[in-house]
């Protein structure tokens, strides 16, 4: 089972290379001769697991009707009897984990500016109709591209506002990143879900150290930080993220606007 390089799917799409594999999908980088741009094409297959394969389905629905730019477009959808092709948009670059690994941590001023470019793409799931939670908010799941723009990849765990981890057969999200309510499957998910996410992933970026790596308790947050974090460079940045990773979310920043406004009146003076 699978795409071969050199084969070609609806007889349109020329397969390049393999780009990866997660779950019950496979990635590949593929040409349109039509278009004459390169695709990637996820191939979901129908053999494996049916609630992973539902959830693909389930991604690539959202992704069509959200249409906004720092999402990865889907311009079709080939359905055969073995497997699903999602055809999307090729995103050039690298991920903000691969940023990570190729230099070990990034300038507060950067992590701040993806910070808040975060909160804008997060807001807008926010304040979809129905509300929607992203629920697996981390590095890995950032692309940052050549122009410096950031695109958020990866829409497999997205869950709706106020909906309930049991509502779901399937636990969706990352352990250490996510928030303590998105996997007890008594508790609701919403906007301060993500925002717990995105405090760890700006702890992450700061410190190189991912969120399994921890040392010394900060008050109230579930969340440890090390010393390293505590250096006079990342001050203010600590009060903030440590608002983020509150344990009880109603001792988090309530949504992403007050966030990202803290940001801005923190860093940019304003």
């Amino acid at each position: 089972m699978g795409l071969k390089v050199g084969e070609t799917l609806a007889q349109r799409y020329q397969i390049e290379k393999h780009l990866g594999r997660g779950g019950n999908a496979q990635v590949y980088l593929a040409y349109d001769v039509e278009s004459g741009r390169k695709r990637a094409i996820k191939e979901i297959n129908q053999s494996g697991d049916s609630r992973i394969y539902a959830f693909a389905r389930r991604e690539a629905q959202i992704i069509w009707k959200l249409k906004y730019p720092y999402f990865p477009q889907i311009f079709d959808i080939v359905e055969t009897e073995q497997a699903d092709y999602i055809i999307m948009e090729f995103l050039e670059g690298e991920t903000a984990g691969e940023r990570l690994i190729r230099l070990g941590s990034l300038p507060a001023g950067e992590v701040v500016r993806m910070a808040m470019d975060l909160c804008l793409m997060l807001s807008y799931l926010h304040r979809y109709t129905p509300s929607l939670v992203y629920c697996d908010m981390k590095p890995d799941n950032i692309m940052i591209q050549s122009a410096g723009n950031l695109r958020l990849i990866d829409f497999g765990a997205v869950m709706e506002s106020g909906q309930e981890s049991k509502e779901s057969s399937l636990r969706l999200g990352t352990r250490g990143y996510a928030a303590p309510e998105q996997f007890d499957m008594n508790k609701c998910v919403d906007a301060r879900t993500d925002i717990y996410a995105l405090g760890v992933t700006m702890y992450q970026l700061l410190t190189g150290k991912g969120p399994e790596l921890v040392e010394k308790k900060c008050g109230k947050c579930s969340k440890f930080f090390d010393c390293r974090f505590r250096l006079s460079q990342f001050r203010k940045l600590e009060r903030i993220i440590c608002k983020c990773v509150r344990e009880d979310p109603g001792e988090r920043y309530q949504d992403c606007d007050a966030l990202r406004e803290d940001l801005s009146r923190a860093f940019c003076g304003k």
